[in-house]
């Protein structure tokens, strides 16, 4: 059997462990998804973390919305670094 992998940000609860290993994923780490990775099971609107500006882009359009903005960045960091400042409530 397959093993299907879903990478999710950690700590995952319990209710969203045991929604995603009924479904057979295998889960990991959202910090290592690869850059292009599409989550196949968002959590539902209402669910912890809700829905950040992040969410569901690739690290050139996380820049591109950072530049946007007027947030500065590195240029060599890597997803969630970039995501972390995007999602990140500005003043």
């Amino acid at each position: 059997m397959d093993e299907k992998i879903v990478y999710e940000k950690h700590p995952v609860t319990a209710e969203r462990k045991a929604e995603l290993r009924q479904k057979g994923y295998k889960i990991i780490d959202a910090k290592f998804a690869p850059d292009d990775y599409k989550h196949p099971e968002p959590m539902k609107k209402g669910s912890s973390g809700g829905d950040k500006p992040s969410k569901g882009l690739k690290v050139d359009e996380i820049k591109a919305k950072l530049a946007e903005k007027g947030i500065p960045f590195d240029e060599n960091a890597e997803r969630p670094a970039l995501a972390e400042l995007l999602d990140k409530p500005q003043e």
